[in-house]
């Protein structure tokens, strides 16, 4: 597909000092973007975002805080949305800070991206959308998300086609699976097997396996996942769609 070119564009990315995050702003930059990172540093660390961003500590769920990023930093022609607290089994039990964290914040940053006719929302939703026993796993399916993440995650995906609709808000989306890779977070023990695995051999602890020992899962390295992510906008033909990576 044709790329367009990006030299110059201002960006934001949110979660920028986390896993994911960090790796996108990498590639934005590589592709000649002006990159503003933000992140609370609730689960990522200052260390991770790339010198050449600007760098912002701040709670995009404090809608003033995330007003403050367009009249400081902005305009922004793409908006980058990879701050999320991803811990299926435990949001559970952790609704309320699930769904501030990971919905409410998206839709204050969804709201100044209308306001300031940004060009393109990019948003890392998650495979947890479709549920369980959903598989294959393809874009054309009907998410069935069984717990409050994925909820959450499927909502701010309803709410961009929406957004839309009725304000013209241009979005892509894209449904990661099991990503892993250089700056991970290892030490939190809710997310991603292959982190967890990792603190145990450190810590010379066994790798505790569930269930039979006989089922698989598949994993994605996050070179395969940030550079696609940070090209998304710049392929007209990616607009207003859903991709499983």
């Amino acid at each position: 597909a044709h790329i367009m070119d990006a030299t110059g564009s201002r960006v934001l990315v949110t979660g920028a000092a986390g896993f994911i995050g960090s790796h996108v702003a990498d590639e934005c930059l590589a592709l000649g973007m002006e990159v503003v990172a933000v992140d609370d540093l609730s689960g990522g660390f200052a260390d991770n975002v790339p010198e050449k961003a600007a760098w912002v500590q701040a709670d995009v769920r404090d809608a003033d805080a995330v007003r403050g990023l367009w009249r400081e930093h902005g305009p922004f022609r793409f908006v980058y949305h990879v701050a999320a607290y991803a811990a299926e089994g435990l949001s559970h039990f952790i609704r309320a800070f699930n769904y501030r964290t990971n919905l409410e914040a998206s839709v204050n940053l969804l709201n100044e991206a209308v306001l300031h006719d940004c060009e393109r929302f990019v948003f890392t939703s998650s495979i947890a959308v479709y549920g369980a026993g959903q598989v294959p796993m393809t874009e054309d399916m009907v998410p069935r998300p069984e717990d409050p993440y994925g909820i959450s995650k499927y909502a701010v995906e309803l709410d961009l086609a929406a957004a839309h609709e009725m304000f013209g808000l241009d979005s892509t989306t894209f449904r990661p699976h099991n990503v892993y890779g250089e700056r991970q977070n290892i030490s939190d023990p809710y997310r991603n097997v292959i982190g967890i695995f990792m603190n145990n051999v450190l810590r010379g602890e066994p790798m505790p396996v569930f269930g039979d020992g006989r089922q698989t899962r598949a994993f994605s390295h996050v070179v395969d996942v940030a550079p696609i992510i940070a090209r998304s906008p710049l392929v007209a033909a990616s607009a207003n769609e859903t991709f499983n990576i």
